[in-house]
């Protein structure tokens, strides 16, 4: 029996579903909760060996990254993605879409400095603690000519800066109307 209680913060010590539960609530809900539970339930159970690993993650999560934390690791695959719920993709890009940016595309992480067991590292363990990466605008896009002279010119720059967030850049938003 687990003695973590609804306000508490849950350890690897407590029952998986404890675990779960809590991450559960720090979602950012860009994907189903069916496929949050079932990717959050997949890496808990990973985990559940790795205490230490699974105490930095339920930090990370808890804090939102506020304190430093580990590298939280899983075995790569052969080619490097994960399946959960009948879908694959980048298992460090399917947990920084769950808990920090739902839209994130999986060509717009850079790992921080200090992880070691980054994606594109290409080790034998993958990092997917969330807060070990940054997210970056997409490569091939040059900003650095654009200059801003008027009101309007702004506003226009400003539209594009939040279309390159939303990943919707077309060919008029660079050339004007």
């Amino acid at each position: 029996m687990d003695n973590m209680s609804i306000t508490n913060t849950p350890t690897s010590n407590d029952a998986c579903l404890s675990i779960v539960h809590s991450l559960m609530c720090h979602r950012q809900g860009g994907e189903s909760e069916t496929f949050a539970k079932r990717a959050i339930e997949s890496l808990v159970k990973k985990l559940k060996e790795k205490k230490d690993e699974l105490d930095s993650l339920i930090t990370a999560i808890t804090t939102n990254g506020a304190h430093p934390s580990k590298c939280v690791t899983i075995q790569r695959t052969l080619d490097g993605r994960l399946q959960v719920a009948g879908r694959k993709g980048f298992p460090h890009v399917i947990y920084a879409r769950l808990w920090r940016w739902p839209d994130l595309h999986k060509n717009e992480l850079k790992h921080v400095k200090y992880c070691q067991y980054a994606f594109d590292l290409k080790c034998d363990s993958v990092c997917v603690n969330p807060y070990h990466y940054e997210r970056v605008v997409s490569p091939g896009i040059d900003l650095s000519g654009l200059t801003l002279q008027s009101n309007e010119n702004n506003w226009y720059f400003s539209q594009l800066l939040l279309d390159l967030d939303k990943g919707m850049i077309q060919d008029q938003a660079i050339h004007g109307p």
